[in-house]
């Protein structure tokens, strides 16, 4: 092709047009979309304690799914009132099918007790969120619902969302509240009233009539939405004759579930609205949207309501693809810098097009491997950036060095291009093998990090091609220009610049290599060590791992546990008394220029406290995340009342789990409980550990029923029993309706009074089915006992989890060698039969890292095999494998002079170099090979050393160069992509100066092996 210039043109117009279309037209997002390969099966069963939904709904699922192919893991949670099973999937299996074979195994349970919902069968996708919206303001709840329903369908209204909810909001309730002695008055129980309810608020189609006039619908109207609709059915005829409805009988009222505390920002009342993207909606183009819809609000919205953005991933993707870009294009500067300073203007100027042929081309394929533009994905490009353009520098240097042996332009690209050909496509395969590993990590982690090595890829086989096809045609046909004087004065500064290297090269670096090829034992040695202390040093107490680097939080919270039986009154003063603090330390620490304010919430009825801070952006802090924490556990204190207060901040992909958890389980419940607080107590006792809970908890105390022979007597049943008592203190279900758009539940109840006195249990008559009336006490024993907060299993052994969070973070893997090693064998001989496994961040942490090195230690195979096929050698490719243990050295290196942690992260730029600084090498083995017939090996080695120095240096300069604006970037938003960017800075850089060295060393030594055996000496190199 380089003597067609035409159609060498028409390829590279090709690629751009494609690529500039493709990257106008393909998804944006801010992290990467991807499926997760978990099932979740959920059922609703009101009013049940957590053992009760174990049996009834946990078992005979974890039953049904016993025989589905393809599961991995088996978690199960019962709660009150509710259970879940979440399954892990293999991964690679069909997740359709698997997801099929469960849905149709729970819908074939036929054991589910009758008052439980239909279970609702989903496989999980990861949220696309774009924006949360919070309103807030001094109104009631009511009035706040309202407003968010009215804002919702305004924003549903506007072109361009397609879907929004209302987020922590309230079930709609119709209260029917009927007291026992007006029940007992008409002789009805709840459940009568409820099928009354049921009955009277129904539509019910009747059919049609054909008249010769034309098809009349014929309709039943009864459906009865409000309350006073409903105080108006008839619930009994008295004896005068005259009706009893519903409204003379019950208090009724439209509102909401009964909680005692509504989630507030700065002490008002709030209700969120999360807007998504479905489909191929850029979260751009959505959030321009909602902010046409915002700018109304300030007109329309009611005095004293206030709206603000609490997330909004638009900002982000704009801010991250800002701070992507700006680095990207500095790096381009520092390339062009680097390249200009080295080579001929022109050829620098063609190997720069190069790059950006290989980059805008690459995009045209991105969509086909199902990546988009996102953080991760841009990532890729700016790794790339350096090492794109080595192929080019190799065939463009041996092309000049061939112009300016006074070759002709076509006959010199021909030459240089053919000549290089070998070389650079092994080197460029070399690179692909090597970033593989990364594509092959398990789990979410390696679902997050999979478009960076499949975006590398791309651009490294775009460039390979562009290298050997359009780039020799360019340099075929360059044209002489008339230099003018600013031009020839650069390109004199050039050519001194040039001059000087070559004499460095020769005057310095070429003595000096003769003498490391003198004594090439010692030069070794010195490098073995070298190696062997940093390694050791890695291994050590000195340097921690972890599985990702801290990110800056959104948001910090602090839960508060609350006691066995807190009611709703006192988990809302708690939430206010909680809140209270918070705020003066608001005031006491000016933290208004850190954060934008405070949430509060209750969760789980009246069980936890939930208040967070609400963080500005990381780069308009003034407080690191951690120093707000500090202060904050100092302002709260000690609350009495509560069972444990824990702080922690939201961070990046797998931040939201707790450093070390560890699943306890045992055959006898009562053991695996004094198990769990005795590994409590042990950890407790380690410096490093920070935040040990447990997630079991004793639950609510619990009246368990036995119904005697005397109520058998009276026809009563275990389920007649049972569902009177629950009708009366939770409440009956007449009936679920829509009024509107809202899912509204009437729900048929004692009156508050009533349901919250012991009292008026011990005096409550249940109805027999012949009507007569009999005190419940009458017909029941009564044992009174505790049931469980929740019950967690895992692959259906009931467990019990332990965790703690580590400070440092480097602590981590130190402290759970101790607990694997010393802890756990003790509590096991204290508590025998107890058994355990790891989750939580080591857990997966381990698990990604044993992958990525099984993987790597197949690219090194793969590495090792391309090598032996090009150099025809069993041998010489170790020569150049060696080079790949110092680009750890210096991976190593870089982290403790920037002083980072080694991280999951780090290790992926450690496999990434692995494959970089194998270049280098194999060009300068290459060119040793085919002189050593003419020169002989010492002086073929010696001269490949000299003249591929160029090369090799100009190779490593611009890879750093790519990734120095990221190694050097201060914001928080890039702090999880720095650990790559060290690891492969530094580790090509170390292995570079390394490698230059022992190289020839090592290829020399190799020839003293070979004379060993052939008892031949072997002469002294060149000097």
């Amino acid at each position: 092709m380089a003597q067609n210039a035409i159609a060498a043109n028409l390829l590279m117009i090709i690629l751009i047009g494609g690529g500039i279309y493709t990257a106008l037209t393909m998804q944006k997002e801010v992290d990467p979309d991807f499926a997760l390969d978990i099932v979740e099966v959920v059922v609703s069963y009101p009013g049940a304690a957590p053992e009760e939904v174990e049996q009834g709904i946990i078992l005979p699922i974890e039953e049904a799914i016993r025989g589905v192919t393809g599961i991995r893991e088996i978690t199960s949670n019962a709660w009150e009132g509710q259970g879940r099973v979440r399954m892990e999937l293999v991964a690679g299996v069909d997740r359709i099918k698997v997801f099929q074979d469960i849905d149709q195994a729970v819908t074939q349970v036929r054991t589910f007790p009758e008052d439980a919902e239909e279970p609702e069968v989903r496989l999980q996708d990861r949220v696309r969120d774009v924006m949360e919206i919070a309103l807030y303001g001094d109104a009631d709840v009511w009035t706040m619902r309202k407003l968010a329903e009215r804002v919702r369908d305004r924003l549903l209204n506007q072109p361009g969302i397609s879907q929004v909810e209302i987020g922590g909001a309230l079930d709609y309730i119709t209260h029917v509240e009927i007291p026992s002695s007006t029940l007992r008055e008409y002789g009805l129980t709840l459940g009568e009233v409820g099928n009354i309810i049921e009955q009277s608020s129904r539509d019910v189609p009747a059919g049609s009539i054909d008249t010769s006039g034309g098809q009349i619908l014929l309709r039943v109207e009864e459906r009865k939405q409000w309350a006073d609709q409903l105080g108006q059915i008839v619930i009994r005829s008295a004896e005068t004759g005259s009706p009893v409805t519903l409204g003379d009988i019950a208090e009724i009222r439209d509102g909401f579930e009964e909680v005692g505390f509504q989630s507030q920002f700065n002490r008002r009342p709030s209700i969120d609205l999360e807007v998504f993207r479905i489909g191929e909606q850029s979260p751009l183009e959505v959030a321009a949207a909602v902010h046409e819809v915002l700018a109304e609000l300030d007109t329309t919205l009611p005095d004293g309501i206030s709206w603000r953005i609490d997330g909004n991933a638009a900002k982000d993707f704009d801010d991250r693809m800002s701070l992507l870009l700006e680095n990207g294009a500095l790096a381009i500067v520092i390339i062009v810098i680097i390249l200009s300073l080295f080579l001929e203007f022109r050829l620098a100027f063609w190997i720069m097009m190069g790059m950006t042929i290989s980059f805008i081309g690459s995009i045209t394929v991105l969509p086909w491997l199902g990546v988009s533009i996102n953080m991760v994905s841009m990532f890729g490009f700016l790794v790339a950036l350096g090492i794109v353009v080595d192929d080019a520098i190799v065939v463009g240097e041996n092309v000049y060095e061939y112009r300016e042996r006074g070759m002709g332009k076509m006959e010199a690209a021909i030459k240089g291009a053919k000549e290089m050909a070998w070389p650079v496509t092994f080197s460029i395969l070399t690179n692909v093998v090597a970033f593989l590993p990364v594509m092959f990590l398990p789990g979410v982690t390696g679902n997050y990090w999979w478009p960076l090595p499949a975006v590398v890829i791309a651009v490294l086989l775009f460039s390979l091609a562009e290298a050997l096809f359009i780039l020799p045609a360019h340099l075929a046909h360059v044209h002489e220009r008339t230099h003018t004087s600013v031009s020839e004065s650069m390109h004199g500064w050039q050519r001194r610049f040039s001059r000087g290297v070559s004499n460095w090269i020769d005057n310095r670096y070429r003595p000096f290599l003769g003498t490391a090829l003198r004594h090439r034992y010692i030069s070794l040695t010195a490098a073995v060590t070298l190696l062997a202390v940093t390694g050791g040093y890695a291994l050590s107490d000195h340097m921690g791992m972890v599985l990702m680097p801290e990110l800056a939080a959104d948001e910090i919270e602090a839960g508060v546990r609350l006691p066995t039986g807190t009611t709703r009154d006192q988990a809302a003063s708690i939430a206010v008394e909680v809140t209270e603090a918070t705020h003066r330390m608001f005031e006491k620490h000016d933290l208004y220029q850190t954060a934008e304010g405070i949430k509060t919430n209750v969760r789980g009825g009246s069980s936890f406290v939930d208040v967070e801070i609400v963080m500005k952006p990381p780069d308009e802090r003034n407080m690191t995340a951690r120093d707000v924490i500090q202060l904050w556990r100092q302002e709260i204190g000690d609350i009495d009342g509560v069972d444990q207060i824990t702080f922690e901040a939201e961070r990046g992909p797998g931040g939201w789990r707790d450093d070390i958890e560890i699943d306890l389980s045992h055959s006898d419940v009562d053991v695996l409980t004094e198990a769990s607080e005795a590994l409590v107590e042990r950890l407790e006792a380690f410096e490093a550990a920070s935040g040990v809970n447990t997630n079991y908890q004793p639950g609510k105390s619990q009246l368990s029923f036995t119904l005697m022979p005397e109520g058998r007597a009276l026809g009563l049943t275990p389920n007649d029993v049972g569902r009177q008592v629950r009708d009366a203190f939770y409440g009956a279900v007449a009936m679920r309706h829509l009024r509107g758009t809202n899912e509204v539940e009437i729900r048929v109840k004692l009156p508050e009074a009533e349901r919250e006195d012991r009292r008026y249990l011990e005096d409550f008559v249940i109805q027999a089915p012949n009507g007569v009336e009999v005190p419940l006490m009458d017909v029941v024993t009564v044992q009174q006992g505790t049931a469980f907060r929740s019950i967690d299993r895992r692959d259906g052994r009931r467990v019990i989890t332990v965790s703690t969070d580590v400070e440092p973070k480097s602590a981590a893997g130190r402290l759970l060698d101790t607990i694997r090693a010393e802890t756990l064998p003790q509590l096991r001989a204290d508590f025998p039969g107890l058994t355990w496994t790891f989750e939580g961040n080591q857990a997966e942490m381990r698990e990604s890292t044993a992958n990525l090195w099984g993987s790597f230690a197949l690219a090194l195979f793969a590495i090792y095999a391309l090598l032996a096929i090009a150099f025809s050698s069993y041998v010489q490719p170790l020569i150049v494998m060696m080079s790949i243990p110092f680009g750890v050295v210096g991976a190593v290196l870089g982290h403790m002079i920037l002083g980072y942690d080694l991280s999951l992260v780090s290790m992926m730029g450690v496999v990434a170099v692995a494959g970089v600084v194998v270049n280098g090498a194999l060009i300068m083995v290459h060119y040793a090979n085919s002189k050593r017939d003419e020169m002989g090996p010492e002086a073929a080695v010696l001269e490949a050393g000299t003249r591929r120095f160029r090369p090799i240096v100009l190779t490593t300069l611009t890879t750093f160069g790519g990734v120095t604006p990221i190694i050097m970037e201060t914001s928080l938003q890039a702090y999880h992509l720095v650990p790559m960017a060290i690891s492969l800075g530094f580790g090509i850089v170390f292995s570079t100066t390394i490698m230059l060295l022992l190289v020839p060393c090592l290829y020399m030594m190799l020839e003293d092996i070979r004379q060993l055996f052939q008892r031949q000496p072997v002469s002294t190199p060149a000097r």
